[in-house]
């Protein structure tokens, strides 16, 4: 009991000891002991207000802050105070970090695009398409990403120097695309949502609203509302002074490179410039812009502009001010950006960045600048209404192939036929409707394959004169009707063309099966082979091979025979050329293979049927070289040689150049009672 009593007074005399120490030993020998210390101060002079908006961080890399940090700095304003040494209270804002979804998924959907948002910067993360029709490429059962591949920036991030001043001076480095924005809950719908960031120093709220539109289901080819986002920018000023500001937007980010290795198309800068109302399109290839970094010689636009962005071979990405830009102009400067440099720099990852002119605010005003993002396939009807359906390239012969492209279309829609099947019927119906010209060309052929004894016997004749030769199988040629047969054929190459590009350009061509092939966009890719060859790569492709092989056996029935050594030399070059058009084809995409077999096996069946048709007609045997010698010269012992209109031209010259020689020559010309009397005997 005693030892209890010890140890409670032990404890008792302790705690005592302690507390008079901390209360009144500890103040009296160390006097500031104790006390708070002072907020920490920061000083902003109200002159240097108006210089925030200089300097250029806009094009700074983004950086990985994780949460948002918490802010431990304040400061008081005292407005008693004069304007040199006036503060202001500066509060880091505090918000949760979320992701919001706009749109809904599934069959059937009247949402064309589905869009996830993030509150950190408050941008788009991802964007995908909702259309069955466009599959990812690496898994079919997966909707294409049309943006968000590229994680170093995200689309839409938007920097304010005003703003982001003072958040560097809370927390080194720190800008808008780092800190979590305020999701405004009343705004929050399946496919509209506002984020809200107010300025440290309470001068100014900044406003982000996101919305996509609902699309007519039957009409995804031309709605172009249904690939759309709505980006508002809003800027309040909540202070009782002017405010100058500008801003930087990231346009968007992470457009996909689809079937790299084979495609002949990579990323793009599109732009639409406006003069006068009018739009022109502009088109910087990715090789060019990596080329003009390095040369520190970044092109930049700085016109009007309707729209600019970014494009592959099939879908693009265009932001276009939804206000005239020839008329209220808020855009400064727009310059391509190089997001992923790649070693082949036409492979390289594009994107565009925005810098808009300086706008000022009053006290409690606010500026709105609104932008649609178009994020599609590249289709005429879905491009037209933004004026952008300049950046399919069509090529030269853009008519035609649209019109190609309709039937094709109708083909597949309308009689239901799979688009393997619509190229073969869109060949038929096209070489069916050149079948004159083709005819006549073909007809021209056999003449002169016919006519091949005469060829011999004029270079018999003129063995040792090359100029005659050469005007004699020329006078052959044109009595055979070879250049008559041949310009048709020069005037059906348009159409050719034409149908070439339509097929490259096809989106609906991407991703649509056949027989073995999966994408007609692509090389068939019939086997994977255990071993990559130089310049072709480690994929067996048939289609291209068959079409080589048809090209020779059709150059075999087409060519005629060789008049003279040249042809020869020529016929043997266009026989090692078709070794090269092997190699250049092996790449080509399926469709394009399809067109290309379907053409030569109807060209070669109609020069058959040809064939066939004069045999029954002329069963007789082609004249013997001799007896193509015997009536050449009862021909010309009983005809007068006719002379062209060119061989006139040239004697009347030569007759006014060399008088004497012209009068020798009417001398020893006959009359025409002379020529009677020929004829009458």
């Amino acid at each position: 009991m005693e030892q209890q009593r010890r140890m409670i007074l032990f404890f008792v005399l302790s705690f005592s000891a302690m507390y008079m120490w901390i209360n009144i030993g500890l103040p009296f020998f160390h006097p500031g002991f104790g006390n708070k210390p002072a907020d920490q101060q920061v000083e902003i002079e109200p002159g240097d207000e108006t210089q925030l908006t200089k300097g250029d961080k806009a094009d700074d890399p983004k950086k990985d802050s994780g949460d948002q940090p918490q802010a431990s700095q304040t400061y008081s304003e005292n407005k008693t105070e004069t304007p040199q040494t006036a503060k202001a209270e500066l509060e880091l804002p505090n918000y949760p970090h979320r992701k919001i979804t706009l749109g809904k998924a599934g069959e059937g959907s009247e949402n064309f695009v589905n869009v996830e948002l993030n509150s950190r910067g408050a941008a788009v993360e991802a964007l995908w398409l909702t259309d069955k029709r466009y599959p990812s490429i690496g898994d079919r059962s997966k909707p294409l990403q049309l943006l968000g591949e590229e994680n170093s920036r995200l689309s839409f991030d938007m920097r304010v120097e005003l703003v982001d001043l003072a958040l560097d001076q809370l927390q080194p480095g720190l800008n808008l695309e780092q800190v979590n924005w305020e999701v405004v809950e009343t705004s929050l719908s399946a496919t509209q949502v506002t984020f809200r960031y107010p300025s440290p120093d309470g001068r100014l709220e900044l406003l982000k609203t996101y919305q996509i539109f609902e699309g007519d289901p039957k009409r995804r080819d031309s709605d172009t509302n249904g690939y759309s986002l709505d980006v508002s920018l809003q800027f309040r000023n909540l202070s009782d002074r002017d405010i100058e500001l500008d801003y930087h937007l990231q346009g968007p980010v992470g457009l996909p490179l689809e079937n790299v290795e084979n495609t002949r198309r990579y990323m793009a800068i599109q732009v639409g410039v406006l003069e006068d109302g009018n739009v022109r399109n502009a088109t910087v290839l990715a090789n060019k812009v990596a080329d003009q970094i390095e040369d520190d010689k970044l092109e930049t636009f700085q016109s009007s502009l309707k729209y600019i962005g970014v494009d592959g071979q099939y879908f693009a990405a265009l932001l276009v001010p939804q206000a005239d830009q020839e008329k209220t102009n808020w855009i400064s400067v727009a310059k391509p950006m190089l997001l992923k440099e790649h070693k082949e720099a036409q492979k390289s990852l594009l994107s565009v960045g925005l810098q808009s002119k300086p706008i000022l605010l009053s006290p409690g005003q606010e500026q709105t600048h609104t932008y649609k993002l178009y994020a599609g396939p590249k289709r005429d009807a879905l491009l037209r209404p933004l004026d952008a359906d300049g950046i399919i390239e069509y090529g030269w012969f853009g008519a035609i192939s649209k019109i190609m492209l309709s039937i094709m279309m109708f083909f597949h829609a309308t009689l239901y036929a799979p688009y393997g099947v619509a190229i073969i019927l869109l060949t038929v119906l096209v070489r069916g409707a050149m079948f004159p010209i083709s005819r006549k060309h073909a007809k021209a052929a056999k003449k002169m394959k016919e006519m091949q004894p005469k060829f011999e016997l004029i270079k018999k004749k003129y063995e040792n004169d090359k100029e005659k030769l050469a005007k004699a199988q020329m006078e052959l040629m044109k009595e055979s009707g070879f250049f008559s047969g041949c310009l048709p054929m020069l005037l059906q190459l348009p159409i050719f063309i034409g149908l070439y590009q339509a097929l490259y350009t096809s989106v609906d061509l991407r991703m649509a099966p056949f027989l073995w092939i999966d994408n007609l966009a692509a090389p068939d890719h019939l086997a994977q082979l255990p071993f990559s060859i130089p310049f072709l790569g480690d994929q067996f492709n048939l289609l291209p091979l068959l079409t080589v092989g048809l090209f020779v056996v059709q150059q075999k029935l087409f060519a005629p025979p060789a008049a003279n050594e040249e042809q020869a030399m020529q016929q043997k070059m266009m026989s090692y050329m078709m070794i090269i058009i092997g190699f250049m084809f092996y790449r080509v995409p399926a469709g394009l293979c399809v067109y290309f077999i379907a053409s030569s096996m109807w060209a070669i069946a109609e020069r058959k049927m040809l064939d066939f048709k004069t045999s029954s007609d002329k069963p007789e045997d082609a004249p013997s070289a001799a007896a193509v010698t015997a009536k050449e010269k009862e021909k010309e012992a009983t005809e007068p040689k006719k002379i062209s209109w060119l061989q006139k031209k040239i004697d009347s010259l030569d007759a006014a150049a060399n008088p004497a020689k012209s009068v020798e020559k009417l001398e020893a010309k006959p009359s025409k009672k002379e020529k009677r009397k020929k004829k009458k005997k």
